[in-house]
């Protein structure tokens, strides 16, 4: 079970942890098949580590530096990539989960060899897996996957 889209979870956090409890307790899936996902909302990061739920979280991150992220996800003007990245660590830590990133490849934005660099030396360390994804098109966004910048990027 995938909390994600069609709104931030971690923007009703109180809402999305009794589903999970509810979930976990009265459907008897277990909290390592629970996945929450975000854009990066901090502090609910700490949160969640906390509660001590063995739930997986996936985190969009889409960009290794400030300019691009914010100028791909808002959110990161709020909480920039250091921030983020340090609350992911602490997840980590209080959990012992692994953290799954989800990386929207977008040709010409995030997809160079440069990109992946600038990424593997942010989640150095980290105990992580990356989902690089070809972005969906969009109406309202120029954006546009290729299939082989995304392979040359992993």
């Amino acid at each position: 079970v995938v909390f994600m889209g069609m709104g931030e979870p971690f923007a009703n956090f109180e809402q999305v942890r009794s589903a999970l409890t509810r979930i976990h307790d009265h459907l008897g899936i277990g909290w390592r098949h629970l996945t929450v996902s975000t854009v990066g909302i901090v502090p609910n990061i700490y949160k969640f580590a906390d509660l001590d739920m063995q739930v997986t979280l996936a985190v969009s991150l889409h960009a290794a530096t400030d300019e691009v992220r914010g100028a791909l996800m808002p959110v990161n003007k709020r909480w920039p990539i250091a921030e983020l990245i340090q609350a992911c660590r602490y997840y980590v830590h209080k959990t012992n989960r692994r953290i799954t990133f989800e990386w929207a490849s977008i040709e010409g934005e995030n997809d160079s060899t440069a990109d992946a660099k600038r990424l593997a030396h942010l989640l150095r360390g980290l105990k992580c897996h990356v989902n690089v994804i070809p972005v969906n098109p969009t109406k309202g966004f120029d954006g546009h996957a290729s299939m082989e910048s995304a392979r040359r990027f992993v």
